[in-house]
């Protein structure tokens, strides 16, 4: 992943598109921090597919509750003894 800066990227931004389209991710940064990432669509895509899978997948083991030995727990009851 290739660090760019801001002002380069404004300068050569045609050309940092071309990075991106062969493949290639760019960190953009501003006076040497990170502050956004350009990546292909398509690996972007994939992730956020994978994201949603994985939420979706939590989602229901929370509903379903955990096990603590005959004693079900769910995320409203862990909420509620929290407090």
């Amino acid at each position: 992943m290739r660090r760019v800066s801001l002002r380069e990227a404004n300068q050569k931004f045609s050309s940092c598109i071309a990075e991106v389209e062969s493949g290639e991710s760019l960190v953009l940064v501003r006076r040497g921090k990170p502050v956004a990432r350009i990546v292909p669509y398509a690996e972007h895509e994939e992730r956020d597919l994978k994201h949603e899978a994985a939420v979706h997948e939590l989602e229901g083991f929370l509903k379903k509750g955990i096990d603590l030995g005959g004693v079900r727990v769910d995320r409203d009851e862990l909420y509620s003894r929290g407090r």
